[in-house]
Formats: structure tokens, sequence, C-alpha cells
């Protein structure tokens, strides 16, 4: 646990190195922030900050830079001065679009900014049909309205006969419009049917009545070029091929917060070690999505805060 003047003094060197990019000493500590204490009490407090592994040591100097724990230890602490929101909307009369929304907070901040949207649609689905394949082996059938038909073979471990599955067919399509709308508990013990197999179907059939879309949006990609350096060339070219790739609706799906919150790259890749994310979900024109911001781990965190805090507030 730290002191406040631990806490306040470990802000200071991470916000110094951020702007500097050079180790941070203690005679700079004091002349540049008036800090009402000795060097000697400075030095101590370093020394306590680097036993927390809070700080450490570059050998080329006698400063000291953040460590990776310390990066944590600070932009936890700045979550916690931006106050939690039910959820974040944007002032629609200032953005036009997700697109126009992803370029302002690229300019403003100077960092690579992404802004994906998630829309859920539904499919009519008119009827299913489940076919005897094998006691552990069915087909499962889905017509939908417009008329298209889609198949999907499922197995299990338990067995089914043929009656037992026609029952569950004829029970299915009885309730499919409660089952797709999430209306109804199915009682499998009451009806007498087998929990793995009914439970399973109903996954599928809710499922296939729901389609999952993305859009994605990057502006300022050409920031992500100017942090390349030699500690982290190897992640600006697993973020480059990242943000190409389809993979990344699910990347930061693993971000998962109703609030603005800092994700070190190598926690979600060993790869992206030496890049952070600042994510914040997003509601714009009845939409919601999540916005994302990419730089290096030494990032002005408290800029892109107050970026992003300025642009969302509650309708």
């Amino acid at each position: 646990m730290l002191t406040d003047r631990q806490l306040h003094l470990l802000n200071v060197i991470v916000e110094d190195f951020v702007d500097s990019g050079s180790p941070i000493g203690s005679k700079k500590l004091i002349e540049q922030h008036n800090l009402n204490v000795s060097p000697a009490t400075i030095r101590a407090e370093m020394k306590r900050l680097e036993d927390h592994g809070l700080i450490e040591k570059m050998h080329s100097s006698s400063g000291r830079i953040p460590s990776e724990a310390g990066y944590k230890f600070y932009v936890e602490a700045l979550q916690n001065e931006f106050p939690y929101e039910e959820n974040f909307f944007i002032d629609q009369t200032n953005f036009v679009d997700f697109r126009m929304l992803a370029k302002d907070i690229a300019m403003d901040t100077q960092y690579l900014s992404i802004a994906t949207t998630t829309e859920i649609d539904k499919r009519s689905i008119s009827q299913i049909h489940l076919t005897y394949l094998t006691p552990t082996n069915l087909v499962l059938i889905i017509v939908y309205e417009n008329g298209n038909v889609e198949h999907q073979q499922i197995s299990w471990q338990v067995r089914l006969t043929r009656q037992e599955i026609e029952r569950m067919n004829n029970y299915l399509n009885q309730n499919l419009l409660a089952i797709i709308e999430g209306n109804i508990h199915l009682d499998v013990n009451h009806q007498g049917f087998k929990q793995l197999p009914l439970s399973h179907l109903k996954s599928e059939i809710v499922k296939k009545a729901h389609t999952t879309s993305h859009t994605i949006y990057f502006e300022g990609r050409e920031y992500l070029y100017e942090i390349i350096d030699s500690d982290n060339l190897n992640a600006v070219k697993e973020t480059l091929k990242l943000i190409d790739s389809d993979d990344l609706p699910g990347i930061l799906s693993q971000v998962d917060s109703d609030h603005i919150q800092v994700t070190l790259g190598q926690e979600i890749d060993k790869n992206l070690e030496g890049i952070s994310i600042v994510t914040s979900p997003i509601h714009l024109h009845n939409m919601n999505g999540k916005i994302a911001v990419i730089g290096p781990t030494q990032m002005s965190y408290r800029k892109v805060f107050n970026k992003l805090a300025s642009i969302n507030h509650l309708l």
C-alpha cells in the first residue's frame, strides 16, 4: 500500500517520463515540481517505489523509469478519477458517424483510434426439423421465413431414440417464438426430456435467429508509425497485422468493460508488449460500440482519458 506522497511521486514520474522520454531523477523532480521535501527524502521514497517494483533503473542513467507494474498501478488510479457511468453517450450534434468520431479522437490524442460498432440482427425462423442419424447424432434443419434453409449436424454423448427426437422436435416448434425471445424456461424434468440435448438445441436455435455484424473504422494509423523504436518494433508490426486481420473484434471483446479502461498489450498477446490499449464503450445514433485508442506503453494516458471523457456524457 502506497502512502499519498508515494502515489503522488509515482504519478509525477510516469507523467514526466511520458512527456520527456528520459529517466527521472530526484533533482529533476524537485526542480520541476517544487516538492516541499529534501532531496534525501525524495531519494528514499523513490527507493521504496523501486522496492515495490513500480519503477526501475536504466543501466545508462541514474534516473528511474516506470515499470510495467508501475504503469498498471498508475492507470488503475487514473481510472478511479473518472466516474463510472451506466452508459456512455456521444453528443450527436458534434459527430455524424463513428468514422468521424474516430478521426476526431485520433487527431486530438495523436494515437491510432479505432471505432467498432456491433449490430445484432434477428432472422425470422418459420420452423425447425430434427432428423435422426444415430442415437448420438442428428441434423438440425432451420427453415427461415425468407425461404433459406440451413443444416447443422449435432452430436453428444447422450443416446436418444427416434421417438425422443420426434417429441423434442414437436416441443421446440410449438414453443419456437418463446425460445427465440428468451421467454420460456425449459423444464426438462417436467417434460420428460434429457437435459443436455434439449438445452443444446435451444442454444443453437437462438444463435441461428440472431446474427452479429461488426463495422470497424481506423483513423490515425500514421501515428502508430511515429512511435516505432527498437523496444516496440515487433509490437507495432503485430498491431498493424492485427488491425488488418479479421481478429480485431474478437480481441477487443476480450477487453469487456463498462467504463474507460487500459489494457497493456501483453495482457492480450505476448507479441503486443510495448503497446497499450485504452477502451471505452460508446453509444451514438442508437448504436452501441467501442472506441479503442492504441499507442505505446509510454502513452499520455491522462490526455486520452480526458478526451474520451470529454466526448462522453449522459443524455
